[in-house]
Protein backbone atom coordinates (compact mmCIF):
# COMPACT_ATOMS: atom_id res chain seq x y z
CA UNK A 1 0.00 0.00 0.00
CA UNK A 2 3.02 2.16 0.86
CA UNK A 3 4.86 1.87 -2.88
CA UNK A 4 1.47 2.79 -3.93
CA UNK A 5 1.14 6.11 -2.03
CA UNK A 6 4.42 6.76 -3.37
CA UNK A 7 4.42 6.07 -6.43
CA UNK A 8 0.94 8.15 -7.06
CA UNK A 9 2.86 10.89 -5.06
CA UNK A 10 5.84 10.74 -7.37
CA UNK A 11 3.58 11.14 -10.24
CA UNK A 12 1.49 13.88 -8.96
CA UNK A 13 5.33 16.19 -8.17
CA UNK A 14 5.42 15.03 -12.31
CA UNK A 15 2.83 16.26 -13.58
CA UNK A 16 2.94 19.29 -11.89
CA UNK A 17 6.14 20.05 -12.60
CA UNK A 18 5.12 19.56 -16.50
CA UNK A 19 2.30 22.15 -16.05
CA UNK A 20 4.58 24.05 -14.36
CA UNK A 21 7.15 24.04 -16.99
CA UNK A 22 4.48 24.52 -19.96
CA UNK A 23 2.73 27.62 -18.19
CA UNK A 24 6.34 29.33 -18.05
CA UNK A 25 6.96 28.85 -21.81
CA UNK A 26 3.27 30.17 -22.76
CA UNK A 27 3.98 33.29 -20.42
CA UNK A 28 7.61 33.81 -21.97
CA UNK A 29 7.95 36.13 -24.85
CA UNK A 30 8.10 35.10 -28.43
CA UNK A 31 11.01 36.12 -30.48
CA UNK A 32 9.95 36.25 -34.31
CA UNK A 33 12.11 36.73 -37.43
CA UNK A 34 10.86 39.51 -39.65
CA UNK A 35 12.73 38.00 -42.89
CA UNK A 36 11.33 35.32 -45.24
CA UNK A 37 13.67 33.77 -48.63
CA UNK A 38 11.48 33.44 -52.00
CA UNK A 39 13.55 31.41 -53.68
CA UNK A 40 13.93 32.43 -57.90
CA UNK A 41 12.40 35.49 -57.25
CA UNK A 42 14.47 37.69 -59.92
CA UNK A 43 12.55 38.72 -63.01
CA UNK A 44 8.96 38.62 -61.62
CA UNK A 45 8.20 42.11 -60.46
CA UNK A 46 8.65 45.84 -61.54
CA UNK A 47 12.16 47.02 -59.76
CA UNK A 48 12.62 50.75 -58.33
CA UNK A 49 15.68 50.92 -57.18
CA UNK A 50 19.21 48.62 -57.37
CA UNK A 51 21.69 49.17 -54.96
CA UNK A 52 25.02 47.31 -54.09
CA UNK A 53 25.99 45.66 -50.74
CA UNK A 54 29.36 45.33 -50.52
CA UNK A 55 30.39 42.01 -47.58
CA UNK A 56 31.21 43.42 -43.81
CA UNK A 57 31.07 46.86 -45.33
CA UNK A 58 31.90 49.53 -42.84
CA UNK A 59 29.01 52.23 -42.05
CA UNK A 60 31.29 55.23 -44.34
CA UNK A 61 30.52 52.63 -47.01
CA UNK A 62 29.19 55.20 -49.95
CA UNK A 63 27.23 52.74 -51.58
CA UNK A 64 23.85 52.36 -49.18
CA UNK A 65 21.11 49.75 -49.36
CA UNK A 66 18.69 51.63 -46.88
CA UNK A 67 15.14 52.25 -48.41
CA UNK A 68 12.73 53.62 -47.51
CA UNK A 69 8.81 53.59 -47.98
CA UNK A 70 5.35 54.27 -46.64
CA UNK A 71 4.25 51.79 -43.71
CA UNK A 72 1.02 50.13 -44.84
CA UNK A 73 -0.05 50.17 -41.67
CA UNK A 74 0.26 53.34 -40.24
CA UNK A 75 1.00 56.86 -41.38
CA UNK A 76 4.63 56.61 -41.34
CA UNK A 77 7.71 55.78 -43.32
CA UNK A 78 9.74 52.16 -42.87
CA UNK A 79 13.26 51.69 -43.23
CA UNK A 80 14.87 48.41 -44.52
CA UNK A 81 18.68 47.98 -44.69
CA UNK A 82 19.83 44.98 -46.23
CA UNK A 83 23.63 44.21 -45.11
CA UNK A 84 25.80 41.85 -47.10
CA UNK A 85 27.69 39.40 -44.19
CA UNK A 86 29.11 36.18 -44.61
CA UNK A 87 29.20 34.42 -47.86
CA UNK A 88 29.60 30.61 -47.63
CA UNK A 89 31.32 29.46 -50.93
CA UNK A 90 30.38 25.43 -50.47
CA UNK A 91 27.39 26.26 -51.43
CA UNK A 92 27.30 29.76 -52.90
CA UNK A 93 25.00 31.44 -51.01
CA UNK A 94 25.01 34.38 -48.19
CA UNK A 95 24.12 35.70 -45.22
CA UNK A 96 22.06 39.02 -44.34
CA UNK A 97 21.56 40.83 -41.55
CA UNK A 98 18.54 43.37 -42.15
CA UNK A 99 17.30 46.25 -40.28
CA UNK A 100 14.17 47.22 -40.35
CA UNK A 101 12.74 50.63 -39.13
CA UNK A 102 8.71 50.68 -38.86
CA UNK A 103 8.05 54.01 -38.49
CA UNK A 104 8.54 55.58 -35.13
CA UNK A 105 7.85 52.50 -33.51
CA UNK A 106 10.69 50.10 -33.06
CA UNK A 107 13.62 48.70 -34.81
CA UNK A 108 14.37 44.82 -35.25
CA UNK A 109 17.52 43.45 -36.23
CA UNK A 110 17.25 39.94 -38.03
CA UNK A 111 19.17 37.80 -39.73
CA UNK A 112 18.56 35.27 -42.65
CA UNK A 113 21.28 32.56 -44.14
CA UNK A 114 21.76 30.76 -47.57
CA UNK A 115 19.95 33.14 -49.80
CA UNK A 116 21.13 32.61 -53.56
CA UNK A 117 21.22 35.31 -56.41
CA UNK A 118 18.12 35.41 -57.93
CA UNK A 119 16.30 34.71 -54.46
CA UNK A 120 14.06 37.47 -52.81
CA UNK A 121 13.79 38.33 -49.32
CA UNK A 122 10.48 39.36 -48.03
CA UNK A 123 9.97 41.08 -44.63
CA UNK A 124 7.51 40.81 -42.19
CA UNK A 125 5.40 43.87 -40.63
CA UNK A 126 3.31 44.33 -37.95
CA UNK A 127 0.14 45.63 -38.12
CA UNK A 128 -1.96 48.30 -35.83
CA UNK A 129 -2.70 45.11 -34.03
CA UNK A 130 1.06 43.70 -33.95
CA UNK A 131 -0.22 40.91 -35.68
CA UNK A 132 2.43 40.18 -38.35
CA UNK A 133 1.70 40.99 -42.31
CA UNK A 134 4.16 39.46 -45.25
CA UNK A 135 3.46 41.20 -48.49
CA UNK A 136 2.64 38.91 -51.95
CA UNK A 137 5.74 40.18 -53.48
CA UNK A 138 9.61 40.77 -51.69
CA UNK A 139 10.65 43.91 -50.82
CA UNK A 140 14.54 43.03 -52.25
CA UNK A 141 15.64 40.29 -54.22
CA UNK A 142 19.18 39.79 -54.99
CA UNK A 143 19.86 39.97 -59.05
CA UNK A 144 23.67 38.91 -58.20
CA UNK A 145 26.08 37.17 -56.38
CA UNK A 146 30.33 38.44 -57.35
CA UNK A 147 33.23 37.94 -56.23
CA UNK A 148 32.49 34.73 -54.53
CA UNK A 149 29.75 36.53 -52.55
CA UNK A 150 31.41 40.06 -51.98
CA UNK A 151 29.19 41.55 -53.80
CA UNK A 152 25.48 41.40 -53.76
CA UNK A 153 23.21 43.35 -56.75
CA UNK A 154 20.11 44.48 -54.78
CA UNK A 155 16.73 45.41 -56.55
CA UNK A 156 13.95 46.76 -54.62
CA UNK A 157 10.41 46.31 -55.45
CA UNK A 158 7.83 49.11 -55.77
CA UNK A 159 5.93 48.98 -52.36
CA UNK A 160 2.61 50.07 -55.34
CA UNK A 161 2.94 45.93 -55.56
CA UNK A 162 2.65 44.71 -52.26
CA UNK A 163 -0.70 43.59 -50.89
CA UNK A 164 -0.07 42.38 -47.36
CA UNK A 165 -1.75 39.95 -45.74
CA UNK A 166 -1.44 37.66 -42.63
CA UNK A 167 1.85 36.20 -42.16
Amino acid sequence: MKRWMLLALVLIVIIASLLLVRLRLAASPVSYNHLFRIPHSAYKYNLCIEAFAFANARPDNPYKTDYTFHDPFRNANDTIIPRLMNPDKKDNTVTFNVEIIVGQIQTYNDSISHVSALDGISVMLPDKQDQLQRSSVPQFIVGSLNGGGQLAVLDFTCPDQWIWKAA
